[in-house]
């Protein structure tokens, strides 16, 4: 991990709030890794060529939720097999809070790169395509990587918007 750090996928405020022990299986915590190390990591450093050349501010890039152990994920409604819980999927956003560019950069990334990924996900968007956050899965707990591009807008799942 060049520009995470573990701490950054396991806090919740959550489970903070509701005493759940948040830390990772051995297991997630390679997932974890393995998923910055291959995925994130480079999507950053590519973020902040981006942002040097478009004079855009800070590359640096905030997790918001990560790792999921079952009772947490269970109480924020995730599925049983979401890749959260896992350690293999990371809702995140942009510190200068470029949302927009940054969501159509990582997806153009990542089609021009061709780098191995589950699903990448434009959460919350409104109505100009704007997410909240981006979801990045890295692997499927069973391993499969789908290259999904979606976006959630009103309540459901549609081809990602531009």
């Amino acid at each position: 991990m060049k520009h995470f750090e573990l701490n950054e996928f396991v806090v919740s405020a959550m489970a903070k709030a509701n005493k759940i022990d948040n830390t990772p299986t051995e297991s997630a915590t390679r997932h974890i890794n393995e998923m910055v190390d291959n995925l994130l990591d480079p999507l950053r450093e590519a973020w902040a060529v981006y942002c040097a050349n478009e004079h855009i501010g800070t590359p640096a890039l905030r997790v918001l939720s990560g790792y999921r152990c079952p009772q947490l994920n269970k109480m924020v409604g995730g599925s049983p097999t979401s890749a959260h819980a896992a350690g293999y999927a990371a809702d995140i956003v942009p510190e200068n809070g470029r949302l927009l560019e940054f969501k159509r950069f990582a997806r153009e990334w990542l089609q021009k790169t061709g780098r191995k990924f589950d699903q990448m996900i434009s959460e919350d968007e409104d109505g100009k395509g704007v997410p909240q956050w981006v979801h990045f899965g890295y692997k499927r707990p069973n391993g499969d990587q789908r290259k999904a591009f979606k976006s959630y807008f009103k309540k459901q799942y549609i081809p990602m918007t531009k």
